[in-house]
């Protein structure tokens, strides 16, 4: 089938000009980057009829269409019951999307309002594509021969959809010239931004492989897709297209793969045959709880003590009235004894411990966002101080995954000695 593609991007927002549409150029540049033919782009607002004219008037003229936006859970963003119209089918509720949904919301002690149950619904004889870093799913319909593909509006999201799921589905259904390969690289350290900035000449002229950057839970992750007829071929373009990056940001290169932070930790705890324990207060348990929802954790992780006022910290813990009084909650001195009373109270090979202020007022002389983090090890233990940004949970699950990556370049350094 030679392709024939049509973007759709919905939202009032994007008539009114208060955002602008980058999602509708980026994904044309992808589409045409393995073969695919884009003929036209439409912007259509928050509107019932509206939006069933666009879609009918797309479905006549065209046999791939990507449609971006109004898949979240509000009145407004009406685009799979406008499209459910058009395919004359139902929308059937996803249990895997849904359950994401009220994870997130119980994560963060937030009631979840009935409308959300909306980023769960699909198309019922459609296809799912999970979202891995966002709530709504991507979703795929075939009507009367035409491909329809429903992506959010969120950037991010969409991005990831189409480099993950999109492309190689329709690689797979023979619609791409050549085959698609993928090698993605993480950094941590470094920021997106930054990373984009020593690399941008690179971004601008990329034309195969491509490089897409993405932020990911405390690490950057540059994702390449190289398109070639045989997977040798790929491979020396992807490797010259890595050489060159990390000649700028190799220093801040950590490995292969976009696995969030708590699971590289898992598997190098595994790998070394070390145990962890904690000793929590400004998290008050998110560091372990992040831990525990992984299976195996029991090989690696003894366990974790939440010591959020002063009298537990002196009491249960141990620490001295003294160091409370002069050096404070929120202190290194604090941090150091906390994880050195994990590791030994527990018996684990390795201990970390959380003190800070959350927010929303200072303690003492010390603004919210600031954390100290102390590892221990039976060779020594190390503390730093953090100033962290955002809200009051913004800051506490920050705190969780910079602790992750100290304890992962922890653990690298003691496997270099």
């Amino acid at each position: 089938m030679t392709s024939k593609c049509e973007i759709i991007s919905v939202g009032t927002e994007l008539l009114l000009g208060q955002i602008v549409d980058t999602n509708v150029s980026w994904l044309s540049e992808k589409l045409n980057d393995v073969g695919m033919n884009v003929y036209y782009h439409q912007t259509v607002g928050d509107n019932y009829n509206r939006l069933l004219n666009v879609f009918n008037q797309a479905q006549n003229r065209s046999n791939i269409i990507f449609v971006t936006g109004g898949l979240g859970p509000t009145e407004d963003d009406l685009t799979k019951e406008v499209a459910a119209q058009l395919f004359q089918t139902s929308l059937s509720l996803d249990e895997h999307t849904y359950n994401k949904v009220q994870n997130f919301f119980e994560l963060r002690n937030i009631h979840m309002t009935e409308n959300n149950r909306k980023q769960a619904l699909y198309f019922e004889g459609g296809y799912i594509f999970h979202n891995e870093v966002g709530m709504a799913p991507g979703l795929h319909f075939e009507h009367e021969g035409v491909l329809w593909f429903f992506l959010p509006g969120v950037a991010k999201e969409m991005k990831w959809l189409v480099s993950e799921k999109v492309l190689p589905f329709l690689n797979n259904k023979g619609l791409t010239e050549g085959k698609l390969f993928h090698r993605t690289l993480t950094f941590q350290g470094i920021g997106e931004s930054t990373l984009e900035t020593k690399l941008i000449d690179l971004i601008q002229k990329q034309t195969n492989p491509t490089i897409a950057p993405l932020a990911g839970n405390g690490y950057v992750t540059i994702r390449l897709t190289a398109k070639a007829n045989e997977e040798l071929e790929a491979n020396g373009l992807l490797e010259r297209t890595e050489e060159e990056i990390k000649s700028r940001v190799g220093d801040f290169f950590f490995g292969y793969g976009d696995q969030p932070l708590d699971r590289q930790l898992i598997q190098l705890l595994k790998e070394h045959r070390l145990s962890i324990s904690a000793c929590e207060s400004i998290t008050g348990g998110a560091f372990a709880s992040t831990l525990v929802a992984n299976e195996g954790v029991s090989e690696i992780f003894k366990g974790s003590l939440v010591s959020y006022t002063n009298d537990m910290k002196s009491n249960v813990v141990g620490i001295s009235e003294s160091v409370l009084k002069e050096e404070g909650a929120v202190s290194q001195d604090c941090a150091v004894f906390m994880a050195e009373h994990a590791l030994h109270m527990m018996g684990s090979d390795l201990a970390i411990s959380f003190t800070g202020v959350a927010g929303p007022e200072s303690v003492g002389l010390h603004q919210p966002g600031t954390v100290f983090i102390a590892v221990s090890h039976q060779t020594n233990t190390v503390c730093n101080k953090f100033h962290l940004s955002g809200g009051r949970n913004q800051i506490r699950e920050e705190a969780v995954q910079s602790g992750f990556k100290m304890l992962i370049e922890f653990i690298s350094g003691l496997s270099n000695k």
